[in-house]
Order: structure tokens, then C-alpha cells, then sequence
């Protein structure tokens, strides 16, 4: 390989990465949106939970490594006990009512701004979710 074709491929991968890394930042930038519009007042706004009613968002043992367990409170609600962190919490969260795109991206916002053991969560993964019974 010639010393030019090292450079554009070089130059093609760079391009590449750094688009897909800007399209996490914008994800991101846009779940925070999100949350911070409709789910701070309940988890707080660095996800630390609120009294005995809403569990904590940080560092959540019940969502940790598990987007699945997170699209699907987030999709069907919850309504009952539950346990996050070693301590019992008896709320009500109804489903939430957003678009696919939008609930993929405070998904990934959850999982990666409060420690939940990050990864993307993507419009499909949505979408899935919203179908799962």
C-alpha cells in the first residue's frame, strides 16, 4: 500500500470514529434532555431518587448491565414493590409516553451518566421493548 492510500485510509477510519462518537454525544445530549424534562423531578437530577417513593437512577443495582429491565420500566411502568439498592420502594411509574428515538436516548443517558454499566441503547432496542408483553 502506497504511502497516499495509508493517508486516506487513515484519514476515512478518523472521519468514521469520530462521527460515530458524535452521534453518542448528540444521543446523549438529547437523553439528558429528556431527563431532565420528565424524569428529574422524580429521580432527582443526578438520578440520587427522592424519599421512599422514587429509587435512584445512580448506580442502580436493579438497572445495572440490564437496559432491558430499564426500556421495559420505562415502557410498561411500574406499579407495586421493588427493591433497588438493597432498600424497598412501593411507587407508581406510569409508562412513558415517547417516541422511539427519544426513549433510546434518555435510555442511554440512564445507563451512562449514572453509572449503570453504559452501552447504547438504540431505536430498535425501543421499539422491541414497547412490543415485549
Amino acid at each position: 500500500m502506497t504511502t497516499t492510500k495509508k493517508i486516506l485510509a487513515a484519514a476515512i477510519f478518523t472521519l468514521s470514529v469520530h462521527s460515530s462518537f458524535a452521534a453518542d454525544a448528540a444521543q446523549m445530549t438529547q437523553g439528558q434532555k429528556i431527563y431532565e424534562s420528565n424524569c428529574a423531578a422524580c429521580h432527582g437530577k443526578k438520578g440520587e431518587g427522592r424519599g421512599t417513593m422514587f429509587p435512584p437512577l445512580y448506580q442502580s443495582d436493579y438497572i445495572m448491565k440490564k437496559p432491558q429491565v430499564l426500556l421495559q420500566s420505562m415502557t410498561k411502568g411500574i406499579n407495586g414493590p421493588i427493591k433497588v439498592n438493597g432498600k424497598p420502594y412501593n411507587g407508581f411509574m406510569p409508562a412513558t409516553a415517547i417516541n422511539n428515538a427519544d426513549l433510546a436516548a434518555v435510555a442511554t443517558y440512564i445507563m451512562n451518566a449514572f453509572n449503570n454499566g453504559g452501552g447504547t441503547i438504540t431505536e430498535k432496542d425501543a421499539k422491541q421493548a414497547k412490543a415485549k408483553k
